[in-house]
């Protein structure tokens, strides 16, 4: 269905069209449709039962209409479409994330665990080949009027290397969002998240909106990557941290797979999986999970056949070259 969209200029979002990233994610009000594949990984039971399904794979058995994020109109509160804004600002907060800050033309009301796709009016490509990135940092009471992206340098990205390769601020960007069924679910379990890269974005969203709720759970953070150059934003899960509403307690553990061994680093060090059962029990708790795919699915077999399927909540973060590989 999402390539006869395509072929037709119908904007259905997506990304990788091989049902990994969930992008494309609609809803069928009639008609009948064929799945190719098993998609319970982003539509669970209970939404399948309510038409949800992934359009890159769902063949049409026979007329149909769509219920589409981003083109239907009144399928999810506070959905907008091609809202037209503008880079506020440019901040790095590490050697290769940087800290976009977009100034939207009106209010977008979101939650926090979804993302937006973002367009380059003018681009020869990027006005046409929207890219995802999650929003950073909770919503506000209000619809917002700023919201911000940890965006990553990948090396071939166009996105990236057009953000990185000058002085952004003030260029015009169009937006398609909030898009994402990613966000936290208040099962009364411990919660564990982990996040890899700028996979931090939606986590560290996540755990705001958490902060600001009666009866937050115990919840954990593991923070993996490669050295303590890739860290960031390290202040504010501090603060999160610091200030975590009682009786529950917020813990940060930043897990590094590749720091030299006489760095002095005093903390946790390989995968986050080698640590897990240390501090929670798989079968008690919720997990977050946010980051690269070889992250994600490593996690995902750590916790296989222990953590209800129901208890684990993930979104893979794909760059140019995961897409290449998953479509190879």
């Amino acid at each position: 269905m999402l390539k006869a969209a395509v072929r037709q200029g119908i904007r259905i979002p997506h990304l990788c069209m091989t049902g990994e990233c969930g992008s494309c994610r609609c809803r069928l009000v009639r008609g009948k449709v064929r799945l190719k594949r098993d998609i319970s990984s982003h539509v669970d039971a209970e939404a399948l039962q309510r038409g949800h399904l992934l359009a890159c794979q769902s063949e049409a058995q026979s007329d149909i209409v769509l219920a589409v994020p981003g083109l239907s109109r009144g399928m999810d509160a506070g959905m907008l479409i091609n809202i037209d804004c503008q880079i506020k600002s440019v901040e790095d907060l590490n050697h290769d994330i940087r800290l976009v800050t977009v100034e939207l033309g009106e209010p977008l009301a979101y939650r926090a665990g979804q993302y937006a796709q973002l367009c380059v009016p003018g681009h020869p490509s990027l006005a046409s080949m929207p890219r995802c990135y999650s929003f950073s940092s909770a919503p506000q009471d209000q619809p917002q009027t700023k919201v911000q992206f940890h965006v990553r340098r990948v090396p071939g990205g166009q996105f990236t290397e057009w953000l990185f390769a000058d002085d952004r601020i003030g260029y015009p960007l169009t937006m398609t969002g909030p898009l994402g069924d990613f966000g936290f679910r208040n099962d009364g379990r411990a919660v564990v998240c982990v996040a890899g890269g700028s996979g931090l974005a939606p986590i560290k969203a996540l755990l705001e909106h958490m902060s600001q709720l009666p009866g937050t759970p115990d919840t954990t953070l593991f923070f993996a990557a490669r050295s303590q150059r890739d860290l960031y934003c390290m202040d504010e899960l501090e603060r999160l941290q610091r200030e975590w509403p009682a009786p529950g307690r917020l813990l940060v553990l930043p897990v590094l797979s590749s720091e030299a061994s006489d760095s002095g680093w005093e903390g946790l060090r390989g995968f986050c999986t080698d640590h897990l059962e240390r501090f929670c029990s798989l079968a008690e708790t919720s997990f977050y999970l946010c980051g690269p795919p070889p992250m994600i699915d490593a996690t995902l077999e750590k916790l296989h056949g222990q953590t209800p399927p129901h208890c684990i909540h993930y979104d893979r973060f794909f760059d140019r070259s995961h897409l290449a590989e998953a479509t190879a």
